[in-house]
């Protein structure tokens, strides 16, 4: 990413703090979690409206499709179609995937595909792979 060292920091310390809020046990509700992994796609909004950069853009918008996913599930629960009981500990894993890959300035790609799968599973079709053990999170 070409963007200014303040902003990278600024992105780093935020995406810090949505994680260790995320893994509080005071923060166990989904919604809590789902609460504060939005923080992250806002900061990356927030960045690339001062400071542009493609790869911010495309972070963003996968970031924002996991969490509209994600939310429309926790808002209109299904009988069938589940959240995976372990979904929260993934969305926590990629976040923090996400986080090392901004450190590093490395390439984005394969961890946003992580986000792509977890917020694909929240779906009926999703679902369906994720229980016919086809599409793993």
């Amino acid at each position: 990413m070409n963007i200014k060292k303040e902003n990278r920091k600024s992105i780093i310390d935020e995406i810090k703090f949505s994680i260790e809020k995320m893994k509080d046990k005071e923060n166990d509700d989904p919604k809590a979690k789902l609460y504060y992994f939005s923080a992250v796609y806002a900061v990356i909004h927030r960045i690339f409206n001062i400071d542009y950069d493609d790869d911010l853009v495309f972070i963003h918008f996968v970031l924002l499709s996991t969490y509209n996913n994600t939310n429309a599930r926790l808002q209109n629960p299904d009988p069938i179609i589940k959240i995976p009981d372990d979904y929260f500990d993934k969305l926590i894993a990629a976040t923090e995937e996400l986080l090392g890959v901004i450190v590093m300035d490395g390439n984005p790609y394969e961890v946003l595909r992580k986000f792509i799968l977890l917020a694909y599973v929240t779906g009926g079709n999703g679902y369906y792979l994720y229980k016919k053990g086809l599409l793993k999170i």
